[in-house]
This record gives C-alpha cells, structure tokens and sequence, in this order.
C-alpha cells in the first residue's frame, strides 16, 4: 500500500514538473488588420450598366502573417446599394505589411437612380464600402467589420475619406 502511495505521488509531481515547463512565452497579441479605402474606380461603362473596381489596403500589424483574406463589400452611391460582392484571396500577408486588393463589382443603371441623375447633374457623388473581412491567424478564423466612404467626382476624382 505505501508503494502505490509513493508511485502515485511521484507520477503526480512529474506531472506538475511537465506542465510548468512547457509553459514558455505567451503567444502574440492579434490585433485587427487595418482596412483603408484606397479607390473606386469606374472600371467601364455600357448599355444597361457599368463596372467599378473597390481598391482596399489591408495592413498586418501583428507579430506574425495573416492567410488567406475573404473580403465581403457593398458599395453605395449617396444611399443607394449598386454593387456587392465576395473576394476570396490565397495571399498570405506579412508581419507589419500591407497588399492592396482589387475587386471588380459590377452595376446597372437601374440600381444607380438618383445618385447617378447626381453624377450627372453636379459632377461629384459621395460614395461608401461596407463589409467585412476574414483572416486565418494562428489562432482561428476571425472576421471583423470595415466602413469607408469617399467622394467621386467625374472631374476631378478626390481620394477617399
């Protein structure tokens, strides 16, 4: 009986030992990628509609590189929805970099009404991006919201906001 005492407790004192030296170094922080607006360009135009491509710049600032980004959007004209889409991307994004990604969308002059009587009218109309983005990371799937807006004016294009 005092044998399987003594076996018992030295298994649970090896045990102990194992689990506090594997501890070693917490893992990184994740910290949300930052997501900018970068354009929206008017891609082409034809009889029923057009196509424009979003341009966003994600940056990494985490320790380590984020994979495979799926970028959902919408695209709005003042208030009026013209465009949505899915990108899926097989990149994998450095430590403390950025890519920029082009998604094409298209729209048709239906969808645009009075935003697009705007951009004839004034020359300029207020657009905004609304989606989200998800990147694999050591630590899972995470998804997380973005939102930008910016000014097109057929003129002179100013840089979003």
């Amino acid at each position: 009986m005092r044998r399987v005492f003594i076996v018992v407790a030295l298994v649970a004192i090896l045990a102990a030992l194992a689990c506090a030296s594997s501890g070693g170094p917490p893992p990184p922080p994740f910290y949300r990628p930052t997501v900018s607006l970068r354009d929206v360009k008017l891609g082409g135009v034809g009889i029923a509609g057009g196509s424009v491509d979003v341009v966003l710049n994600v940056y990494n600032p985490n320790a380590y590189g984020l994979e495979t980004p799926r970028v959902r959007y919408r695209v709005y004209i003042d208030a009026e929805p013209i465009a949505r889409g899915l990108y899926d991307s097989d990149l994998v994004l450095a430590s403390g970099d950025s890519v920029r990604l082009r998604m094409p969308a298209s729209f048709s002059y239906i969808g645009l009404g009075e935003a697009g009587r705007a951009l004839l009218n004034t020359g300029a109309v207020n657009y905004r991006v609304i989606g989200d983005i998800t990147v694999t990371t050591p630590y899972g799937r995470y998804t997380f919201p973005y939102d930008r807006a910016g000014t097109f004016s057929s003129l002179n294009p100013s840089l979003p906001q």
